[in-house]
């Protein structure tokens, strides 16, 4: 159980936090043994579940921007001097969201009990990745650990700019095919049945164009809701097959193959992987380890297999460059860059040189998709609104030729 705690430290200040404990007695003798004197002591009641779940919806994760953000703010206390008890306590004050303040809470009690940062972090939340876990480790381990922070807010931001980055040149293309789509929606549903009834009462044989457009209009109308329902069934159909292992998989496989996307994707997957790679090895997280946690970050269960069968011939005796070359995943400039690198010695800062010539690539193919996109939706558009009002103005025409 959790006890929520008030009372006053060996130095005389305030303290106030929360302690686990199987009773009040224990929590006590436990408070006493770190020399706090406990002035109120109660059980921590546990959020009833529709609050928990609104949590979830309503800020109750931790967002990657804001885990950054603490991760550079104690890097900054820590830089200027500050203990780390002394600096998890002002993050803790200035901290404004709740979940966030109660994963730093946690921090700080189990920093008081002796424990480092990184054993703090695996035992008091699921928040903090296993890559942030192992840098931290590394960092303590190394006696730099405001450097190591840095590098983790540093990698958490770069990985958030190229996450949106992706999904704002996705935003645009959604938005128009779903206007589009609802105003061909209502075109066919509401607009054209209208005006087809007129021709088709006057006995006139319509133009191929004109039937075409009858028979579109006749199905949408007659079994639109079905339609309608088995495109959402789908929808969430092909949703809980992705999420699986071999649904994953057959995806990450399809999005490295489809022009103009895979490209993009190799990009995004190449400069989140070289860049990790590089702050891990920077940090001194051994080799494969690296290359462990690397995987994981590449989000894409290709890449994560070429990398782990590159790790098992980097363990049998082979070289960084030659076991990644092996797949073929990777351009031939990076494998070079890293090969110098092996060789120089200077392995993490050549990563990092790939980390940006891949997310400079990635801006380019960014903006290369946009300016393909946008105007290729634009022609389908207006092809295929076209197309209605031909199909609605030929039989017009015919017929006044004919009254003519």
């Amino acid at each position: 159980m959790l006890y929520a705690f008030q009372g006053i430290d060996k130095s005389g200040n305030d303290v106030s936090g929360s302690i686990d404990a199987t009773g009040q007695k224990e929590a006590q003798t436990k408070l006493r043994g770190e020399q706090i004197f406990v002035t109120a002591l109660e059980e921590e009641k546990a959020e009833p579940q529709a609050k928990h779940i609104l949590s979830q919806f309503m800020g109750g994760r931790v967002s990657p921007k804001d885990m950054a953000s603490l991760m550079r703010q104690i890097a900054s206390l820590l830089t200027a001097g500050i203990p780390l008890m002394e600096t998890l306590e002002a993050s803790l004050q200035q901290c404004e969201s709740p979940h966030l303040k109660k994963i730093i809470n946690e921090l700080r009690n189990h920093v008081r009990q002796g424990e480092t940062l990184a054993d703090a972090m695996t035992a008091s939340s699921t928040a903090f990745d296993p890559l942030t876990v192992a840098m931290v480790r590394a960092g303590e381990a190394g006696g730099h650990l405001a450097d190591v922070l840095n590098q983790v807010a540093d990698l958490k931001e770069n990985s958030l700019r190229r996450d949106n980055a992706l999904k704002s040149a996705m935003i645009y293309p959604i938005v128009m095919a779903t206007a589009g789509f609802g105003v061909v929606t209502f075109l066919l549903g509401y607009v054209v049945p209208k005006v087809i009834g007129i021709f088709e009462d006057m006995g006139h044989v319509l133009p191929l164009s004109t039937r075409i457009l009858i028979f579109t209009t006749n199905v949408l109308v007659d079994y639109g809701f079905w339609l309608g329902l088995l495109l959402c069934a789908s929808m969430v159909a092909a949703g809980k097959f992705f999420k699986t292992t071999k649904g994953k998989a057959m995806l990450d496989r399809a999005s490295l193959k489809v022009p103009l996307v895979g490209p993009l994707v190799k990009a995004a997957i190449l400069a989140r992987w070289s860049h990790a790679t590089s702050v891990l090895l920077q940090s001194g997280v051994p080799l494969l380890k690296t290359l462990k946690l690397s995987a994981d970050i590449s989000k894409n269960s290709v890449y994560a297999d070429a990398i782990g069968k590159a790790a098992e011939m980097i363990r049998e005796g082979g070289t960084i460059a030659a076991s990644l070359q092996h797949s073929g995943l990777f351009p031939p400039v990076t494998i070079q860059m890293i090969a110098a690198g092996e060789k120089s010695g200077q392995s993490p800062k050549l990563l990092m040189q790939v980390a940006r010539d891949q997310g400079a690539e990635l801006e380019n193919r960014i903006a290369v998709l946009m300016a393909l996109v946008q105007p290729a939706l634009i022609i389908t558009m207006g092809l295929i609104v076209g197309f209605i009002v031909i199909a609605i103005l030929l039989p017009i025409f015919e017929i006044s030729q004919l009254i003519g």
